[in-house]
């Protein structure tokens, strides 16, 4: 476990920074220049923080939804996705596991929906503060009972319904695809359940592919044609 954690951490110094603490900070600044010129879609409807934090939620997770099915899919785009996947267990460590050049792809999604939208900055902050803990809520080994469960994973990303994005089984693989909310894998009927199967990817399994060394060339290795051809 040690191991494993700290060549996963290790890779998260810097996709952590690019994805929580860069991506905080022009998510403030944006949201703070806006408010202040009462600019954007939302600026003159006074809403109140909470209802802007759960529109630009909505917002934020139906263009995420979007781009992470095309980290699926786009051959060019899943060797960098599949470092993410090719984590052979789940758990909070698994949320920083990602290559850098991922991250910095996906950062200028949130930013031109803030300035878009005029969110006020305390809606702002609301929303990066519950991406983090989303995150990682939803790679945990946290236990829900299943009855709560079963409802619970209507409204937010719960361990057991991410995990099923982290199967080795590619149907399982590309499927239930929201990042924070699983309202869209609903929507667009991606969303599905399961009772138990092999984490991580058919290949890269061997404990030197976990290596941060591994890690960082690993897209290199990575069989093209996106997650939907691991099967050939």
């Amino acid at each position: 476990l040690a191991w494993r954690w700290g060549n996963n951490f290790s890779l998260g110094l810097v996709s952590w920074y690019l994805t929580a603490v860069a991506n905080t900070l022009l998510v403030l600044w944006v949201a703070d220049w806006t408010d202040e010129r009462e600019l954007g879609v939302l600026a003159p409807l006074g809403l109140g923080a909470t209802a802007e934090f759960l529109i630009l939620l909505a917002s934020t997770q139906l263009l995420g939804y979007w781009v992470h099915v095309a980290f699926h899919r786009v051959s060019w785009l899943w060797p960098l996705h599949a470092v993410h996947h090719s984590d052979t267990e789940v758990d909070v460590s698994t949320g920083y596991r990602h290559h850098p050049l991922e991250p910095l792809l996906t950062l200028p999604i949130s930013a031109p929906l803030v300035f878009l939208l005029g969110v006020s900055l305390e809606a702002a902050v609301i929303y990066r503060l519950f991406a983090v803990v989303a995150t990682v809520f939803s790679h945990s080994n946290v236990r829900i009972p299943e009855g709560l469960e079963r409802y619970l994973r209507l409204i937010v990303l719960t361990p057991d319904f991410h995990r099923v994005h982290h199967s080795s089984d590619p149907p399982y693989t590309n499927s239930n695809y929201g990042s924070l909310v699983p309202w869209f894998d609903y929507v667009f009927g991606s969303a599905r359940h399961w009772t138990f199967s092999e984490l991580g990817l058919e290949y890269l399994r061997e404990p030197r592919d976990s290596r941060f060394d591994h890690l960082l060339t690993q897209p290199l290795s990575v069989p093209a044609g996106g997650a939907q051809e691991q099967r050939r």
